[in-house]
């Protein structure tokens, strides 16, 4: 069985609550609210484990829609596997800006909205699969890169691609 550092915990807790600027009193009013108790010394290790979890998660911040809408569109085209050049020219075009940054949230939304229309690639669909089959077969990074290269001499399945060669799935 594995020990528990109460310690350790207390004192990332403590770190947590600092970070808040959290009183004594406020600590005690929360602890007793969702806790039933007044002191952290009564809790158990897993209601300790949520407390910091909950101290940690309130300490973050909280990102704008801004942020958000700007980090789904970089994840879109991502996926799309388009270039910064490709979405510079497509903002330059559709919306006469240069950046992400620049654009009202209507327009961050419409560009995500649009992204979010354009179909994925049959081959970003094929290495999707790949991966997930793969990860099933719990086949490492580089068991997939040993198959590769000496099936078809290549390091990547992109590079397959690349040559128009067909797939074999073992």
């Amino acid at each position: 069985m594995e020990t528990v550092n109460f310690g350790e915990l207390l004192a990332q807790i403590d770190v947590e609550m600092q970070r808040l600027g959290w009183t004594r009193e406020e600590e005690r009013e929360h602890l007793k609210r969702n806790y039933g108790e007044r002191s952290r010394t009564l809790l158990a290790y897993k209601e300790l484990l949520d407390l910091l979890q909950y101290l940690y998660l309130v300490s973050q911040p909280t990102p704008t829609l801004e942020e958000v809408l700007i980090a789904k569109i970089n994840v879109e085209m991502q996926r799309l596997r388009w270039t910064t050049e490709q979405g510079r020219e497509h903002l330059k075009e559709n919306y006469e800006k240069r950046s992400l940054t620049l654009l009202t949230e209507v327009e961050l939304l419409d560009f995500l909205q649009y992204l979010i229309s354009l179909p994925t690639s049959p081959l970003e669909i094929l290495i999707a699969k790949i991966n997930v089959e793969t990860e099933r077969l719990r086949q490492t990074t580089e068991q997939r890169q040993e198959h590769l290269k000496k099936n078809y001499k290549k390091r990547s399945l992109r590079d397959l691609q690349e040559n128009k060669i067909p797939i074999k799935l073992e």
